[in-house]
């Protein structure tokens, strides 16, 4: 191998098969990479010794080129002509934006709304803008797609935060008071029957996957992102991970996870330790179960190309057969959360207890998962009935 002088930035990692596989890493070239986006990179396979320090070279002068363009007189890659547009544009570039600072899933939900703002006000001119254009923009954020369609309050919610993010950056203080209502709490649940009708229609449609990612939201009270994992950057120390290309898959819903049936995880929010029983759960259990032994490997929930199921795949393809079993569009993937929440209650378990499932660490969070439901009005309404007088009933 040539002398890492000649190869910077190569990493080796070693794959549980006994390969290796090299890799350019921007920190090995320096500590601060002044924001450079594309900070790991896979190379490709079967490469000779001068072609990978080449590779090496390569993407180390492009690391270069990106610092260079902040020396000196600190002018980012997108010039500032005070509009919107370019104020986005610079944000998501700058090495001291708080854009660099978050995970990988909220800077997709940083983008989502970034671009609903450069698409609708992305012309306007930053020094002219004034608390009436935000608050209209507002309005028109949270309208409905169509006519007939429901409005977007969380739309515009995500959107008028983003842009307040947006003016910090450029100094736009005198906006920073400015309030808007966030979206109602959710106060929909999937209900048993909905989750059994779910994994009915996901099996005769073929989805098998799919079926067990929503039995193990709903059993396990689990959040999505914790049944299906995240994809990422490419980080070849990640333990417990799946790569491709570019890219890396972290997950504990994993099938090396589940010694004895057991799966143990902290949890994607909170980081809490928790561990389940998974011959305890009769809706999840029979689907793991029903997997051959020799598709038991990588993640448990997979997608396209038997790769771990992506974010937006898994939502689209929820919905997708949620109307074929006949489920409203208002019962949301995440609400399968609610539900489990809800059915324990109704069936007398501990509050304490079901906090401790949800790996809650505030008791008073959990009521916020149990849907008012029409079982709790009937029972109130049988104690008050006993306890009347005689003649009142």
């Amino acid at each position: 191998m040539p002398p890492r002088s000649d190869a910077p930035g190569l990493k080796w990692r070693t794959r549980t098969d006994g390969r290796r596989t090299a890799y350019w890493v921007a920190s090995q070239v320096c500590r601060d990479c002044k924001g450079y986006p594309d900070r790991t990179a896979r190379l490709a396979e079967g490469l000779s010794e001068e072609q990978i320090a080449a590779a090496c070279r390569d993407h180390t002068e492009r690391l270069r080129e990106w610092i260079a363009t902040f020396a000196g007189n600190g002018r980012p890659l997108t010039v500032y002509d005070g509009t919107i547009l370019s104020l986005s544009r610079l944000f998501q570039e700058h090495p001291d934006s708080s854009f660099h600072e978050v995970k990988a899933n909220t800077r997709k939900s940083y983008v989502d709304s970034l671009k609903v703002i450069e698409a609708t006000v992305g012309a306007r001119v930053v020094p002219g803008v004034t608390v009436l254009d935000i608050k209209r923009w507002f309005r028109n954020w949270g309208s409905p797609a169509e006519e007939g369609k429901p409005p977007r309050p969380k739309r515009a919610h995500d959107a008028v935060s983003m842009l307040r993010q947006l003016l910090r950056f450029g100094h736009a203080e005198r906006l920073k008071n400015l309030r808007f209502q966030r979206p109602g709490a959710r106060e929909e649940e999937m209900s048993l029957g909905e989750a059994v009708a779910f994994i009915a229609k996901a099996l005769e449609l073929g989805e098998r996957d799919m079926a067990i990612g929503v039995a193990a939201q709903f059993e396990l009270m689990l959040r999505q992102k914790d049944i299906i994992g995240e994809w990422g950057p490419a980080n070849p120390e990640a333990p417990g991970a799946i790569h491709h290309g570019d890219e890396t898959w972290t997950g504990a819903f994993r099938w090396d996870n589940l010694p004895g049936w057991r799966l143990r995880l902290r949890t994607s929010k909170t980081k809490a330790r928790t561990a389940f029983d998974l011959q305890s759960y009769p809706l999840l259990f029979p689907l793991l179960e029903s997997v051959p032994h020799e598709e038991r490997t990588g993640a448990i929930v997979k997608g396209e190309h038997g790769l771990p199921v992506r974010e937006r795949s898994y939502r689209k393809w929820f919905r997708q057969i949620a109307r074929a079993a006949g489920i409203p569009d208002s019962v949301w993937s995440m609400d399968s959360r609610a539900g489990g929440a809800t059915e324990a209650f109704e069936a007398g378990a501990d509050i304490r207890a079901i906090a401790a499932h949800l790996t809650h660490s505030n008791l008073a969070t959990t009521p916020r998962y149990i849907r008012k439901t029409e079982k709790q009005t009937a029972e109130v309404a049988r104690i008050r009935a006993s306890s009347r007088p005689t003649k009142a009933k």
